[in-house]
């Protein structure tokens, strides 16, 4: 895509206006359930403006398949088939864009940088920095794991 394309999709999304205000407290987002993959045993709840909310929700979006939730299609980018392939440089910054693209989908999610390392043939590494649209919160990082066991969320700072 040419520069000149781009600069003008800038441009335009920059125009764009929000049609509804960002919830706040006690409206907010009310609460949700802590999970990454599946629920805890005592079905715990957390803030879902907290750091560990946003994290576990983009973890969820990495591994949820795009186009298989029926009511918001465009959810997901299911990156565990980038494991045990051939991959290319080019493929790992590919694979960056992607996991930053779909992390800023999140409404609670300002911007996004991800780094993708590969070790060996079975595991990639990834680091993820959250700049939260709540300043209150800060920015933070997450590291995941993409191994055989599927995506696992190793740290957050």
């Amino acid at each position: 895509m040419s520069q000149l394309v781009l600069d003008a999709m800038d441009e335009e999304i920059a125009k764009l206006v929000r049609e509804t205000p960002t919830p706040v407290d006690p409206f907010g987002y009310g609460r949700d359930l802590s999970c990454v993959l599946d629920l805890t045993d005592g079905m715990d709840e957390v803030d879902p403006s907290s750091t560990l909310a946003i994290a576990q929700a983009l973890v969820r979006r990495l591994v949820t398949p795009n186009g298989t939730l029926w009511d918001d299609p465009d959810y997901g980018e299911d990156i565990r088939g980038y494991l045990n392939r051939g991959t290319t440089l080019a493929d790992l910054r590919d694979l960056e864009g992607k996991i930053r693209n779909e992390c800023t989908k999140d409404d609670r999610v300002a911007q996004v940088v991800a780094q993708v390392r590969q070790v060996g043939t079975t595991q990639l590494d990834i680091s993820v920095q959250v700049t939260p649209v709540d300043p209150t919160l800060g920015v933070f990082s997450m590291t995941l794991a993409l191994t055989d066991a599927g995506l696992l969320l190793q740290e957050i700072q």
